[in-house]
């Protein structure tokens, strides 16, 4: 389990000090209006997150083992990449603190490297709710097929790497 006192969680305490020394120097406010603003955030994430964490403990005890051997394991070669790709790019929800307890319930059961950063990288660089709320209406249709063909590949390509280079970094 980790510490509150792990090197992380050091270094963004010192970051944080700093800012809000800094931002202390500018005005006397700024500090008390940002933690604020950063509590009003953190209850709004707070239970998003909490049901991500939750979804992702329960993942590993409920997925069959035979299945995730099949298409999600190191072992489950294109089908496990391609089952990714298409997670990755069709999850309607990317937000960091839903996703990444997810993809540690499914790493945790037992999903290879590979279909792991595949589905990442198709969540970074796709989400329908994001292609059509913000960037087909605000940058238009021209500019989102450019992107999409642009970097269509780019999850595939990422989850093969992973997989190529993850047995000889100890992943």
């Amino acid at each position: 389990m980790p510490s509150v006192t792990d090197k992380t969680t050091l270094a963004l305490l010192s970051i944080v000090i700093i800012l809000y020394y800094v931002s202390f120097q500018k005005s006397a406010s700024i500090p008390l209006a940002a933690a604020g603003k950063a509590g009003v955030l953190f209850l709004d994430i707070l239970p998003k997150m909490i049901l991500g964490f939750m979804i992702g403990a329960v993942l590993p005890e409920i997925l069959p083992q035979d299945l995730v051997d099949e298409w999600l394991s190191a072992r489950s070669g294109w089908k496990g990449i391609l089952l990714g790709w298409v997670a990755g790019c069709s999850i309607p929800f990317g937000a960091p603190w839903v996703v990444y307890p997810i993809v540690a319930g499914l790493f945790k059961g037992g999903a290879g490297v590979g279909p792991i950063v595949t589905l990442l990288t198709g969540t970074a660089v796709f989400g329908p709710f994001r292609m059509l709320v913000y960037e087909i209406p605000i940058l238009g249709g021209g500019f989102f097929l450019v992107r999409v063909l642009s970097v269509i590949w780019m999850p595939p390509v990422a989850g093969l790497i992973a997989r190529t280079i993850a047995p000889r970094l100890g992943g």
